[in-house]
């Protein structure tokens, strides 16, 4: 039997039965998939961003060209309130991929940015990694005083009284001094001071640059919004909960420990988790 194809003229027909029965299916599908993602019809900046957050999850390990596109995005959007988060991302890629100076100098744009809830948020971010970055010319003053002494000094005195050129900052970024304490190595028998632990008050065991850079972006961080609730004095408010349980009702503006929301848009809202962003679609009412 030959079979009818296109060129020969079959004409491609659908029962009525085949049809009612597929269109439902269809209609809700594509229903589904308007509703899986934020429409963006008014707010270009938080479609870029939203995009940029996308490439961020599919391939957090290519920091030049998400470190690119972040800037693009400023140059794009140069006024846009979400340009703090674009600066958070690209610094995070720069020091991953080993540009400190580059890193650094957005970081300190990010700490010397307005009060309004995102520039906020985004400045206290910028002075736990500015601290850290810190932390390691400390660091480097005291091997500098090891290589002469061939020990730790029992103070920061010793780093504090380096020529201006060579001196390290002296407090973190929020104003307090170090935490330093010379210790002894554990297991070997080579004095008292042939290792050291320096901490920020503020950042604890967490102020290890090395350590901050080795940890994936974001971290730790499970949080998702389950519920917008009534505003409260003129400022957003939303339910989240963690992967392990834990609820939390944060309003626009305020950020705990683990746990800030900077932004509530039309279609997505911004979070941070101290060190890192999360952008996420807004969820209903």
């Amino acid at each position: 039997m030959k079979v009818p194809s296109w060129e020969s003229g079959f004409e491609f027909r659908i029962s009525n039965f085949e049809f009612n029965q597929w269109l439902p299916a269809a209609v809700f599908l594509l229903f589904l998939v308007a509703c899986a993602a934020p429409a963006f019809a008014d707010t270009p900046d938080e479609e870029a961003l939203y995009a940029l957050w996308g490439d961020q999850q599919k391939d957090p390990g290519n920091h030049a060209a998400l470190a690119q596109d972040a800037a693009a995005f400023e140059q794009r959007f140069p006024s846009s309130p979400l340009v703090p988060v674009a600066r958070g991302l690209a610094a995070w890629h720069l020091l991953e991929s080993g540009d400190f100076d580059g890193g650094k100098q957005l970081l300190e744009k990010m700490a010397a940015a307005g009060a309004d809830p995102v520039a906020a948020i985004g400045a206290e971010m910028a002075r736990r990694w500015l601290t850290r970055l810190d932390r390691e010319q400390v660091a480097a003053a005291l091997q500098k005083v090891y290589a002469e002494d061939l020990e730790y000094p029992e103070t920061l005195a010793a780093v504090g009284a380096l020529p201006p050129e060579s001196r390290p900052p002296m407090t973190d970024r929020w104003g307090a001094a170090w935490l330093y304490t010379p210790a002894a190595f554990k297991k070997l028998q080579t004095g008292d001071r042939q290792t050291f632990i320096l901490e920020s008050t503020r950042l604890g065991n967490g102020s290890e640059l090395k350590r901050a850079l080795a940890l994936p972006y974001g971290a730790g961080f499970t949080f998702k919004p389950v519920k917008v609730m009534p505003p409260i004095g003129g400022k957003a408010v939303i339910v989240f909960r963690s992967a392990d349980g834990r609820t939390a009702t944060v309003s626009e503006g305020a950020a705990g420990s683990d746990l800030g929301l900077a932004y509530l848009g039309d279609e997505v809202l911004i979070l941070s988790s101290g060190d890192y962003w999360s952008i996420q679609p807004r969820p209903s009412s």
